[in-house]
């Protein structure tokens, strides 16, 4: 896995047209570009090429909202093979490009004829959201033309039914909420998808002479060849009207196709500071963003090769150009509550005095929507809080601090635009209530916010004016735009604020709660629904909306790690209902612990609300969720930087076999396979689960099985289906700590279970609080042989490495450095065990004995060999 560009910095105007906004950490090399015509191909890296149109202000060489990391990549050569009346072709190493020569965009004088835009596919402009009743084509042209937000139009050149877009049947409701109006015979457009026309009788498509550049209809031609021939990718091929549009980031399952293309669209430069408000000075009218450049067909194409490190590859290219996943903070590996319910300050201080008093570790208690007044449209603003339940919201967050808990309200946001108090989304009116709402909690003691995309309202994306949720304008929809704002909002306050003073409890590494994609999720859903804009999984983390049961659970979380690089989706965890039984919400807190986020939502899942055995076994849960905190905090950082996800689908490890590509089950943090059971209407439930290559071990009776096979599973409510890999490791905590930041890292634990064959796993620690990295390993050699080393640490601590053995088995001598270590054999219980207890903890009763060898505290790096022999 690999880590690419930091954040951007702050503090500084937007640049030129020309300049790149991120220092370029390579000099790209002179010769990996060429212009041809009004086309720029850039040959980024030996898997990366970019194929440019010129915009309106020439070509574009700085950072933009999806593209922030294009200078990271120092290029390879490139140069013109060949020209014909194919077209030109330009050729690496590595790839070929064809550029057809460039067809005219469809003009006023000479349209698209029988031509229409796909419905659902394309977007009204802002002055002309209804259509527009004119004499004749030239005179739906000019409406175009004076409308700023227009790129193409649709003219009604006949009596064909006046709807503005192709579609075989719509009922009245459909239709009323497009907003066709009758007589119309005009449609201005802000856009329309690719490829999405469609024969019309009777219509006409054409692109705005002033945009034309922006028009879809207008983009450039070309294919790309791997070395060997093969297609990555053509302009011209035939699309799959389902798939998702080409500025959306849905990237492919592994060795599912050769190439892959990205769209930068809308194309447009978004300033250090994001949404808040630009510094003075800025000559800007849209706060230092910058749309003016926008033109389709930006195209970035990656070849994906033929395995899976090639794959890999790729996706560390798409990190390296989209840039990566930021850091959480710590304390976000916690366990977070909040709950859709009127808490008064006296109940919810009674909450959290149960938390602490039954022993259960949490690091975020938090309000829904209820902290604001909601009657009479108060919520469309900040200064509105619900006084009636909380007196006093500065000493609400004060007493919280004291608790070392963090925070977060639901903000569901009104746009000025639509209450007639200023102008769109970057207009100063708007920012400066976005900004001034925001920060004035934070600065009051609110730790970060969660925007709520799901309401009858919310902010739309520029150039929309609407309080329409889900709103889109050019593939760029309010949940991606919200995102941004929010994320943005956070980072600058908490950079510009917080950590210029040293606050390191609420400073440090910003975060939101966010939306992952649109809509909601439901179990079977295809991944590609929830297609986003490839900035989205810069403003982590998120959550998959209202009502998502706990299979929609699973599969989106394991899905989203592979198609659009989100590692921290997570989900309601209990669900937006009070379980049927406490049996349910076990399953759920299982799979919670064993996934990204651990945010129990929705309703009253309080642990002590059932009794004292469901109580007794969520503690336990998250008692292991801390104790595995190391491990983790190093798996989010590996997945902040490569976009390897913490989830991981079976077949970013083994694509060869069909069964890996399932969604019910996941790998979690490499080493340990994880299938949760969905059936909560009885304890004793059965599941199939596929059993991926290598030997793997049960967790909780210690028995091994080698795979690849499917096996049928039947586990009671207390306990979650796990394996632990062969040649696998985790690092581990000590017991006891109730938040994250007061956990104790002098005494750590390697908990490893060595291959039989000759193997190496690398892992690295990262260090509460600064991140720093100590590489770690495990290596067999086949023959008995272990190994665990550690590297340099920032601080001294003690070990204690933990092998676990096959039954027979015992650890006959180990050595530190070369010098003779005492081991101590742990013997297997005679029932079932829980896994990940840590020092001194017996395995479960089908395993071996655990062989534990104590290092004494040391920073230095040290190398533990021992040997293992067979009764």
């Amino acid at each position: 896995m690999l880590s690419f560009i930091g954040t951007l910095s702050y503090g500084f105007a937007p640049p030129p047209h020309g300049v790149s906004a991120v220092p370029s950490p390579h000099a790209m090399i002179s010769n990996s570009q060429i212009t041809v015509g009004a086309v720029r191909v850039t040959a980024l890296s030996d898997l990366l090429v970019r194929v440019e149109p010129k915009g309106p202000h020439g070509f574009e060489d700085r950072a933009t909202f999806t593209a922030v990391g294009r200078n990271s990549f120092a290029g390879v050569p490139i140069s013109q093979t060949n020209s014909s009346s194919a077209g030109v072709t330009l050729s690496t190493a590595h790839y070929s490009v064809l550029l057809r020569p460039p067809s005219p965009p469809p003009t006023c004088d000479a349209p698209l004829t029988g031509t229409d835009v796909v419905y659902g596919k394309h977007e009204r402009s802002l002055n002309f959201a209804d259509g527009a009743a004119v004499a004749d084509r030239a005179a739906c042209c000019a409406a175009c033309e004076s409308d700023a937000t227009c790129t193409a139009w649709v003219y009604a050149s006949s009596s064909a039914p006046a709807d503005g877009v192709v579609q075989p049947s719509r009922t009245p409701e459909q239709r009323w909420a497009a907003k066709d109006v009758p007589g119309a015979n005009c449609w201005p457009l802000a856009w329309f998808e690719p490829g999405a026309t469609a024969a019309a009788a009777g219509r006409d498509l054409g692109c705005s002479a002033a945009r034309a550049t922006s028009c879809a209809a207008g983009r450039p031609s070309f294919a790309v060849h791997d070395a060997a021939g093969a297609l990555l990718y053509d302009t011209d091929a035939a699309r799959d009207g389902d798939a998702p549009a080409e500025n959306l980031l849905h990237f492919p399952s592994p060795l599912a196709q050769k190439g892959y293309a990205l769209v930068d669209w809308p194309r447009f430069y978004a300033p250090p500071w994001g949404a808040a408000p630009m510094p003075k000075g800025t000559p800007s009218a849209t706060n230092g963003y910058d749309f003016e450049n926008n033109v389709f067909g930006d195209t970035y194409v990656f070849a994906l090769g033929g395995d899976v490190d090639a794959y890999g590859a790729a996706r560390s290219a798409v990190v390296g150009l989209t840039g990566p996943t930021p850091l959480l903070p710590d304390f976000a590996y916690g366990t977070w509550f909040t709950w859709w319910h009127s808490y008064n300050e006296s109940e919810a201080k009674d909450d959290v005095a149960r938390w602490e008093s039954g022993g259960l570790p949490i690091d975020v208690w938090a309000l829904d929507m209820n902290w604001r007044n909601t009657s009479d449209h108060q919520d469309w603003y900040y200064n509105h809080p619900n006084s009636q339940l909380f007196a006093n919201f500065t000493e609400w967050f004060e007493f919280l601090k004291s608790k070392k808990l963090r925070t977060y309200f639901n903000d569901h946001p009104y746009p000025v635009a639509m209450r007639n108090a200023g102008g769109l989304q970057t207009s100063a009116e708007e920012v400066a209530f976005r900004w001034e709402g925001l920060s004035e909690w934070m600065a009051k003691g609110l730790t970060y916010w969660w925007f709520d995309h799901n309401w009858g309202f919310s902010i739309p994306p520029p150039f929309v004016n609407s309080s329409k949720t889900s709103h889109v304008w050019q593939g760029l929809d309010n949940a991606a735009w919200g995102s941004h704002l929010y994320y943005s909002s956070v980072a600058h306050y908490d950079k510009t604020v917080r950590d210029a003073k040293g606050d390191a409890f609420y400073g440090g590494r910003p975060m939101t709660l966010t939306k992952f994609g649109l809509p909601d999720w439901r179990p079977g859903m295809d991944a590609a629904a929830a297609a986003e804009s490839p900035a989205q999984h810069r403003f982590p983390v998120w959550w998959t909306g209202d009502g998502v049961n706990l299979q929609a659970s699973v599969q989106s979380m394991v899905d989203s790690g592979v198609h659009g690089f989100k590692p921290f989706v997570h989900s309601d965890c209990g669900g937006d209902y009070r379980p049927p039984n406490g049996g349910d919400l076990l399953r759920w807190t299982a799979h919670c612990v064993f996934g990204t986020v651990l945010r129990f939502h929705g309703n009253n899942h309080k642990p002590w609300s059932y009794d004292a055995h469901i109580e007794d076994v969520v503690k336990s849960y998250l008692e292991t969720r801390y104790q595995l905190l190391p491990s983790l905090i190093a798996g989010g950082a590996e997945a902040a930087a490569s976009g390897f996800p913490l989830v991981a689908r079976g077949d970013l490890f083994w694509p060869d076999h069909p069964e890996a590509a399932s969604n019910d089950q996941y790998l979690w943090l490499n080493d340990t396979l994880v299938a949760p059971v969905f059936d909560s209407s009885k304890n004793e439930t059965t599941r199939d689960v596929w059993i991926p290559p290598g030997v793997w071990v049960d967790a909780w009776n210690g028995s091994a099985v080698t795979g690849p096979a499917t096996l049928s599973v039947t586990q009671p409510y207390e306990r979650q289906p796990m394996w632990h890999r062969s040649g696998g490791f985790v690092v581990l905590a000590p017991r006891g700590a109730t938040r994250v930041d007061a956990q104790d890292w002098s005494h750590l634990v390697v908990d490893a279970h060595p291959a039989a064959g000759a193997a190496t796993t690398r892992r690295h620690l990262a260090e509460k609080g600064t991140g720093a990295r100590t590489p770690l390993a495990v290596s067999t050699d086949g023959a008995g042989g272990v190994a665990v080393d550690v590297g340099v640490q920032s601080t001294a601590r003690k070990w204690t490495v933990r092998l676990h053995l096959r039954p027979g088995q015992r650890v006959v001598d180990a050595t530190l450095d070369g010098e003779p270590l005492a081991v101590a054999h742990v013997a297997p219980l005679a029932a079932a065990a829980r896994p990940f207890r840590g020092a001194g903890a017996a395995p479960p009763p089908l395993a071996g004995a655990v062989a534990e060898i104590e290092l004494p505290a040391a920073a230095a790096a040290r190398s533990v060999a021992a040997r293992i022999v067979s009764a």
